[in-house]
């Protein structure tokens, strides 16, 4: 299984300049221009060029990373930094498990159990089965890959949600498949022909999930607000599931 992913983070800003500092705690070890730096005690570093950042003996660390004026975000894992057509790229490598939490803590704050459980099965999947979707890392922190924010506190109901499903992923004839999902269907989800896409694999059915509203999202495979209404209504994380990928199964992988 898939221990590791790498995540393009902050591309939107086109950043030319990031401020790193270690969590409380933590210790960076920086590497840039030929040149060591340790950074503790919340000491902030500038970096306008390109760097490596792990914690001693070069694990995975917490860090603090920002576009000066524009966002902040806190990470575990370790930090490249490439210099890109004119910017600055940000590559964060972190656990499988770790990512699956961090996504579900950006998609379902406030969805019941159920829900969340389902959201980490469906994250895992296409985090395992759809990496090395950029040039140069696998995936990326907006939409067109996953929303992913910080990694949440353990005792937290998206952390509790990943753990209660540590290493499942949907399953199509033998191979995990890059389960999809989006915000509303509108009540239905759509084949991939209906979308007009040509995709090999696993056949994404037209699914009626009974909840209405504006539609959202590419509305193929799971409706995010149609498994919240499917888990307020009682459903198991397996019964959602079901419902919107028939014919795959849940499996460790």
């Amino acid at each position: 299984m898939l221990a590791a992913v790498t995540i393009g983070v902050f591309r939107l800003f086109h950043p030319v300049e990031f401020d790193v500092q270690p969590v409380r705690g933590s210790v960076l070890v920086m590497e840039s221009d030929g040149r060591t730096r340790v950074l503790e005690n919340r000491e902030t570093a500038e970096v306008r060029g390109a760097a490596k950042i792990a914690g001693r003996g070069g694990g995975e660390t917490d860090f603090i990373l920002s576009v000066p004026g524009k966002i902040r975000r806190e990470f575990r894992g370790l930090l490249e930094i490439r210099e890109q057509e004119g910017h600055l790229l940000a590559i964060v490598k972190m656990d499988l498990e770790t990512a699956v939490a961090s996504i579900v803590a950006a998609e379902g704050p406030g969805a019941p159990m159920e829900e969340l459980k389902a959201q980490a099965i469906v994250a895992r999947s296409f985090l395992l089965a759809a990496h090395g979707r950029h040039h140069g890392f696998d995936f990326c922190d907006t939409t067109h890959c996953q929303y992913l924010r910080q990694a949440p506190p353990s005792a937290s109901a998206s952390r509790r949600a990943q753990e209660a499903t540590k290493s499942l992923a949907l399953v199509y004839e033998g191979r995990i498949i890059p389960a999809l999902y989006s915000a509303n269907c509108g009540g239905h989800t759509r084949s991939l022909a209906e979308a007009g896409w040509r995709v090999e694999g696993y056949p994404y059915f037209a699914v009626d999930c009974g909840v209405q509203g504006k539609i959202a999202g590419h509305r193929i495979g799971m409706c995010q607000m149609g498994a919240v209404a499917m888990a307020r209504l009682g459903a198991t994380f397996r019964e959602i599931l079901a419902r919107y990928f028939p014919s795959a199964t849940i499996e460790p992988r």
